[in-house]
């Protein structure tokens, strides 16, 4: 049994190739009677069919993974509609995020 490793335009390197090419089509190996696929082909444009054994995915530096991340902050105001004393229980009484 086989799941796809791999999905459609993604950037994967070609061993035996030796080069970088795009998974334009996830072929799947079917036998009749099971669930999963048997075996997973990729199709990159090559001529031949690729198995995930013969493929690496693109691995992003540190820095660059750090770059993408997403930096929240929590700005606090004013509640215009409860006083403080209205709300006590929360950590900031007369606030709201």
């Amino acid at each position: 049994m086989a799941k796809a490793t791999f999905h459609k335009n993604q950037r994967v390197f070609v061993r035996p190739v030796g080069t970088w090419a795009l998974v334009e089509k996830v072929m799947p190996q079917w036998a009749k009677g099971l669930d999963e696929p048997l075996r997973v082909f990729y199709d990159v444009g090559l001529g031949r069919e690729f198995a995930s054994e013969e493929l690496q995915c693109e691995t992003v530096p540190d820095a660059v993974q750090a770059k993408r991340q997403e930096h929240w902050r929590l700005v606090r105001s004013r509640n215009k509609w409860k006083s403080p004393a209205e709300c006590t229980h929360h950590p900031f009484p007369g606030t709201h995020p």
